[in-house]
């Protein structure tokens, strides 16, 4: 991996490890950063949805939980990512401590 791409790949995977954390709260579908919404989205495809107070569309955290694995261990992203697109300051703002 170029040595450019792994700033970019080691925050994506922190924030993914983060959602796999047992504490991780529900939270709401636009405080997921906005390269990875499409995806997600189409991972909660029929699954339950509620929304918070203000209106906005909430995933639950065992629904992030298992988005996480499956992007990680399982099927990976749909289509390539390409890492140089990524907000590494918002993967990281959203990654748990």
């Amino acid at each position: 991996m170029p040595p450019a791409s792994r700033v970019p790949f080691q925050a994506l995977r922190d924030y993914l490890n983060s959602l796999l954390s047992p504490d991780h709260p529900d939270q709401a579908l636009d405080e997921v950063p906005a390269a990875l919404r499409p995806e997600l989205e189409a991972f909660l495809l029929g699954k339950t949805e509620c929304q918070d107070e203000a209106g906005r569309r909430v995933v639950y955290a065992h629904d992030l939980a298992a988005w996480a694995t499956d992007l990680i261990y399982g099927a990976g992203l749909t289509s390539p990512l390409p890492l140089a697109t990524l907000d590494v300051a918002a993967l990281r703002a959203a990654t748990l401590p």
